[in-house]
């Protein structure tokens, strides 16, 4: 979803703002209380394991066809809209469930995806992700570059299209907030398959209670994804999170090789099931169920073969926002899966 940096009326936020494929809902009926705090305790993410080291010579190239189909639908939709008068009040109802509308259904893309082994340059290591999609007639390049660390830290750094520098600081910022956006979305489209997501792929073999060594059947490798529901109200300005955030581990956990082949499975632990958003709107989110299932193959020298990954979540969010005279008070419970496949081309 991308985030605007000023909306003039909340009727017009809920017919600008844009989806997002991350969450879907599916719940009981919303209460008219404001949102309170949950009282579930965070989970601490897991210790970090020794990984695997990248082998991988420098100019090695690697295409692969990937696929993601989403699906986002929303239950138990409740709004309400208190104060002003009913010719105030039907519009700004209408507009929250057209909002909805407008971003409930299923979504695939296709892309050729390409990795390339990079010259180190006095890194650990590094390679480039260059995903390529068709949408609207047009071809749609996304590209980041991992470096990674000696002990699975590492980073991913978005490689946005040159573009002339505005002098528009409003337009701007809209610019800088979709880069950032662009960003987040390869790279969690990228954690479906890129070992390092995980902190399993490091660099050239290193000492220490980390260093990369033979993997053990049970090991697990972890990252932590903060779940980001859409909705109509999701990205207003002024939103803040109070407290922890919605928050699960995902985590690859290392089964055997096969056939040359290091598989490794998916599995999940919440750390976060609740979370408050203040602000332009009070939010209470709460997760209801998370599924997170697939496998990831590897080469021993550290690079894909194939991947399957298939997410689900069920999140309750209810909210209160005042419009002038009028609050707007809404449930609804929004279900969100996707299925990815990455299959090897050369």
């Amino acid at each position: 979803m991308r985030p605007f940096a000023a909306l003039p009326t909340l009727a017009t936020a809920l017919l600008l703002l844009g989806a997002t494929a991350q969450a879907q809902l599916y719940g009981p009926p919303a209460p008219p209380a404001p949102p309170v705090a949950p009282a579930a305790p965070v989970t601490p993410p897991s210790t970090p394991a020794a990984g695997l080291a990248l082998g991988a010579p420098q100019d090695t190239l690697r295409e692969y066809r990937l696929s993601e189909t989403t699906r986002l639908r929303y239950d138990d939709v409740q709004v309400e809209v208190s104060g002003g008068t009913p010719e105030q009040a039907a519009p700004l109802q209408n507009s929250f469930r057209e909002a909805l509308r407008a971003r409930e259904g299923e979504r695939t893309l296709t892309y050729k995806q390409f990795l390339k082994v990079l010259p180190a340059d006095g890194t650990p290591g590094r390679y480039l992700w260059n995903s390529i999609s068709s949408e609207g007639g047009r071809s749609v390049s996304s590209r980041s570059l991992r470096t990674l660390g000696a002990a699975g830290e590492g980073s991913l750094a978005y490689q946005p299209e040159a573009a002339p520098a505005s002098s528009d600081p409003t337009l701007a910022l809209l610019t800088a907030q979709l880069q950032a956006e662009l960003a987040r979305t390869h790279a969690e489209l990228l954690a479906g398959f890129d070992p390092a997501s995980f902190g399993l792929l490091t660099g050239a073999a290193q000492s220490g209670p980390l260093s990369p060594g033979p993997l053990r059947p049970g090991q697990t490798f972890t990252r932590v994804k903060t779940l980001q529901p859409a909705h109509p109200l999701a990205t207003l300005p002024g939103q803040k999170v109070a407290g922890a955030p919605l928050q699960v581990e995902q985590q690859l956990r290392f089964e055997s090789e096969q056939d040359g082949q290091l598989v490794f499975f998916r599995q999940a632990r919440v750390l976060q099931p609740g979370q408050v958003v203040t602000g332009s709107a009070d939010l209470l989110l709460t997760l209801a169920r998370y599924v997170y299932d697939g496998e990831l193959r590897l080469t021993p020298d550290g690079l894909p073969v194939s991947a399957s990954r298939d997410e689900a979540s069920v999140i309750r969010v209810t909210g209160r926002m005042n419009q002038g005279d009028l609050t707007l008070t809404f449930g609804l419970t929004v279900t969100s899966t996707s299925v990815l496949t990455l299959t090897p081309v050369k």
